[in-house]
């Protein structure tokens, strides 16, 4: 019977480590599910959803210690199946960068029992300004109960706060 488990990596970006993980995975009779990965500074980083045996898994696991340099480190994680959350509640942060601006927005997230499904964020030149400019997107889950009005004040002292636009969208998206 197959399992499923994440493989999450981070290391030198380097031409063919995408290649290399398949294979192992591959290699080991494993099925690549879903991934995120993405280029992180001179990092390459990445989340790996699979299904494998639980000897696949034990061999992939050898595999990878085998291949386990300095440059890159790997990780697997055995994940309970579950069913798929689809997000209900899109946000769209874009205002000056500066340290705290994920902090206290995912704080007002929890505080509102709203899950986070995928959180995407960048930081580019402003233009306008000569400055850096934040920019994220996140796909969330809010409890059927929440009170979108209540919500929107509660960001909207927290736009004031840090000089950021918040835009919220509910619904599928």
């Amino acid at each position: 019977m197959k399992q499923q488990y994440v493989i999450t990596f981070a290391g030198a970006d380097r031409t063919g480590l995408v290649e290399t993980l398949a294979d192992m995975v591959v290699a080991h009779g494993g099925d690549w599910q879903q991934s995120e990965l993405t280029r992180l500074g001179g990092a390459f980083a990445g989340a790996i959803l699979i299904n494998v045996s639980e000897s696949g898994f034990k061999n992939l696991s050898s595999a990878i210690e085998a291949n386990y340099t300095d440059d890159l480190v790997v990780s697997l994680t055995a994940v309970d199946a579950s069913p798929r959350h689809e997000p209900n509640l899109y946000l769209t942060l874009t205002g000056p960068n500066r340290a705290g601006i994920v902090y206290e927005v995912t704080h007002e997230l929890s505080d509102s029992d709203i899950n986070i499904l995928q959180l995407s964020s960048r930081v580019e030149n402003a233009a306008w300004s000569g400055g850096d400019l934040f920019i994220a997107e996140l796909a969330t889950r809010a409890p059927e109960s929440l009170d979108i009005g209540e919500l929107r004040e509660r960001l909207d002292q927290l736009e004031n706060k840090m000089t950021l636009d918040i835009d919220i969208e509910a619904g599928a998206h």
